[in-house]
């Protein structure tokens, strides 16, 4: 069977590897052939799509994120499904894992894998021969008019599986500039997170579990990323790198020679408890940023996110010993959940505003909360008459366009007047001190953005700044929540 790894459209100057669809390439067994078409740096990746899936006998496999990339998966597949009815359609990745009777309901899509597909994809092509469906690991498919679901399969470790093919892909398309080097890669080292915060996508598919690879399998990873393929920068995707100090230490000892740049996504309260010898080697290897989510300036928001016990005070702590080992602390926060939201926000911008006073280099991102179907504030939110789209077209639709990027979260109790204010705010946040992630800008650039927000952020006057909304996009300014690095 030909086996089509399609990773659709992201967002644009998106080039980082697949490693989703990569990580299925690396499982398919002979006889079965691959071949990956990635829409995030193939100019011509409509055309190939088209000439992979005419071959009989194939499998179109999709990895599938909310937001751009099902905004283009949906059409793209529609359009193939009713060109070539033969071709059997399967989807993966996060947004069906967690919709999937949304997915379900269409009938172009032969089915869905809900969780990792390592284990998933050698059953499924024997099945696709053979019909037993039924003994492939983590599956929801169709069978005489009714949708069916299979026993998930034991979570395993990526280190478990076979490396990723990087020698079936062209890896300077991958090499991108960030702010970190010249030619950055990412990696992805671990499978889940240990932790159960109640507003978080990743609690829904790995339930507090956490598999780790080892501190010598990542380093072997790095130093041939370096070697081979020149990387001077590496960004680790795990949803929680940092979750055990000890690998932490003999990652970062592994790799110090290599004068490899570095970023990946920790615990405020978790990176608190490491030793000054842990941080002093982590910023020796070259950790130049960790990615927090400090979610709130509310000690009851706080507690009611099941964030572990983490205090506001924990945040403007965690602040100044990053500032302290040169490692700069890269804040996310998640405003408007249910409550008191105003007051909230209000407690939040305060906050920021003493992060930013402590350490100026600190970076700020601001999302508004957007439900996750878990228990909690959920539930809230279902009660208010919070509901989530039942088909993909709904998904589609402009009313939800915003939901993806926590923008417009259609949570009953959030008015247009928080969300101008947040915006506001934010306008103001970001030129005063523009992110250091955008490397386009330039020093002029960011000189004169600072130099146009310093007068509104001193005197608290974020109301309506319609001249820096301007200047931003004059200046083409990337917010590094909906453009990455």
């Amino acid at each position: 069977m030909n086996v089509v790894l399609y990773n659709p459209r992201a967002q644009r100057s998106h080039r980082r590897l697949p490693l989703s669809v990569l990580a299925l390439a690396r499982v398919i067994p002979a006889p079965h052939t691959w071949e990956l078409v990635d829409d995030n740096v193939d100019p011509d990746a409509a055309a190939a799509l088209r000439r992979a899936c005419a071959k009989p006998n194939t499998a179109l496999f999709v990895t599938v994120m909310p937001g751009p990339q099902l905004r283009v998966a949906v059409p793209v597949c529609r359009a193939l499904k009713r060109e070539f009815p033969n071709l059997s359609i399967w989807w993966g990745g996060y947004f069906p894992g967690i919709h999937t009777d949304a997915c379900m309901n269409e009938p172009w899509l032969d089915g869905v894998v809900v969780g990792p597909g390592e284990a998933a994809v050698p059953a499924l092509l024997s099945a696709l021969t053979a019909g037993d469906f039924a003994a492939v690991p983590g599956l929801v498919w169709r069978e005489q008019g009714q949708v069916r679901r299979s026993t998930g399969a034991p979570l395993r470790a990526s280190a478990a599986f076979p490396d990723f093919p990087y020698e079936r892909l062209d890896m300077d398309r991958y090499a991108a500039r960030t702010f970190l080097g010249e030619r950055t890669f990412n990696h992805h080292s671990s499978v889940g997170c240990p932790y159960v915060c109640n507003f978080c996508a990743v609690v829904n598919v790995y339930q507090g579990r956490w598999l780790p690879d080892p501190a010598e399998h990542v380093v072997r990873v790095v130093r041939r990323l370096a070697r081979e393929h020149g990387a001077d920068a590496i960004e680790f995707h795990d949803n929680n790198f940092f979750a055990w100090e000890k690998r932490t230490l003999e990652v970062a000892e592994g790799i110090a020679d290599r004068g490899v740049s570095w970023w990946g996504e920790g615990r405020i309260d978790t990176m608190l408890g490491f030793s000054d010898a842990t941080w002093r080697a982590m910023a020796r290897s070259g950790l130049r940023m960790v990615f927090f989510g400090a979610e709130s300036g509310d000690d009851e928001v706080l507690a009611r996110m099941d964030k572990g016990g983490l205090r506001v005070a924990d945040i403007g702590s965690l602040n100044r010993l990053a500032r302290s080992h040169g490692v700069r602390p890269e804040f996310s926060f998640v405003l408007g959940t249910p409550g008191d939201p105003e007051k909230e926000a209000a407690r939040t911008f305060e906050l920021i505003r003493t992060l930013k006073r402590d350490n100026p280099d600190c970076e700020i991102i601001l999302y508004v909360y957007t439900p996750v179907p878990l228990p909690g504030m959920y539930d809230t939110a279902t009660a208010g008459g919070f509901r989530f789209p039942t088909t993909l077209d709904d998904w589609l639709s402009p009313q939800w366009s915003g939901f993806d990027h926590r923008r417009n979260p259609l949570t009953p109790w959030i008015t247009p007047r928080l969300i101008r204010q947040i915006s506001d705010f934010e306008t103001v946040l970001n030129a005063r001190y523009p992110t250091h992630t955008d490397v386009r800008l330039g020093r002029w650039g960011r000189r004169a953005l600072r130099l146009a927000g310093r007068a509104r952020w001193e005197l608290g006057l974020t109301r309506a700044p319609v001249e820096l909304r301007a200047m931003q996009k004059l200046l083409s300014y990337r917010q590094p929540e909906e453009m990455g690095f």
